[in-house]
């Protein structure tokens, strides 16, 4: 029994599996590394491939193949293979996004689609290798990537636009500021629309009217959200007061977002909103 599975191969794809990694991940390191090459779009072994234990099976309806010995599991070659499939938790870590905000971009890209819980892999997403899964305990959906996907384009300039403070957002509006760059395209791929410097009408003084101008608007939700901008001096944090004690009394649904709340934007941001009965995922 031990000597029969000492000899036990595997195939690339049984291997990967094996060790919980990316095929197309083992294919491309095992090119790289010299142990196969592609030819006339079949891959075939190198004699270093050859050395290293891989040899070629047999199946009736696919053909010749490339197998590995299962002890090739432990090579410290395999030690190179990226973290992949990655998570969206994994895809947050790396591009130092909030995991919620992934997904939503990922969403916003259309690679994926929200479920009544958990996310679908769409036909656009599993091109780029997405993989779709449920969870054991949850039956939630999920969907896993390759490493590959880091280094998509689109994925990067995306990112890039929500962690930044470019001079237009995502969605086309003029930034105005870096923080408020920040809090428009979180809206935006929130899937939240909003209008951007909206103009309020609170009542004024002897039965008159006053126009107050807002950072955002949600106008769906009717829901004001003021960015407070770290103050340039006393006259600006008196306008800033002022505007907010006008706000109060005009009783209207306002979030409010401080300087020193951006950091923490995302968790701020979809707590404040399910406090309006706005679920944000």
């Amino acid at each position: 029994m031990q000597d029969k599975q000492a000899h036990k191969h595997l195939s690339t794809t049984a291997l990967a599996r094996a060790i919980g990694k990316d095929s197309k991940e083992l294919f491309i390191l095992l090119a790289n590394s010299g142990w196969i090459v592609k030819v006339d779009g079949q891959w075939h072994l190198t004699e270093k491939g050859r050395f290293e234990g891989g040899t070629y099976a047999n199946h009736p309806k696919y053909g010749e193949y490339i197998v590995w010995p299962e002890s090739l599991r432990q090579h410290s070659v395999l030690r190179l293979l990226p973290d992949a499939p990655l998570s969206a938790r994994n895809l947050s870590q790396k591009l130092n996004l909030p995991a919620r905000l992934v997904n939503l971009l990922l969403a916003e890209r259309g690679w994926i689609k929200r479920h009544v819980h958990g996310w679908h892999l769409t036909e656009r997403g599993e091109a780029l290798g997405g993989q779709q899964h449920v969870s054991d305990s949850t039956a939630i959906p999920f969907v896993t990537w390759p490493e590959s996907l880091l280094e998509n384009p689109q994925l990067k300039l995306a990112a890039q636009q929500l962690s930044s403070s470019a001079a237009t957002c995502t969605d086309g509006h003029p930034s105005g500021s870096a923080g408020r760059a920040l809090i428009d395209n979180w809206l935006y791929v929130a899937g939240l629309t909003h209008a951007v410097d909206y103009t309020l009408v609170l009542p004024g003084s002897a039965g008159g009217t006053e126009r107050l101008t807002v950072d955002f608007y949600l106008p769906q939700h009717q829901i004001a959200i003021v960015y407070w901008r770290k103050p340039a001096g006393p006259g600006e944090l008196a306008e800033h007061l002022d505007a907010r004690e006008k706000l109060k009394t005009a009783h209207f649904s306002i979030i409010e977002i401080e300087y020193d709340q951006l950091n923490n934007l995302d968790e701020m941001l979809a707590r404040e909103l399910m406090q309006h009965s706005i679920a944000v995922y």
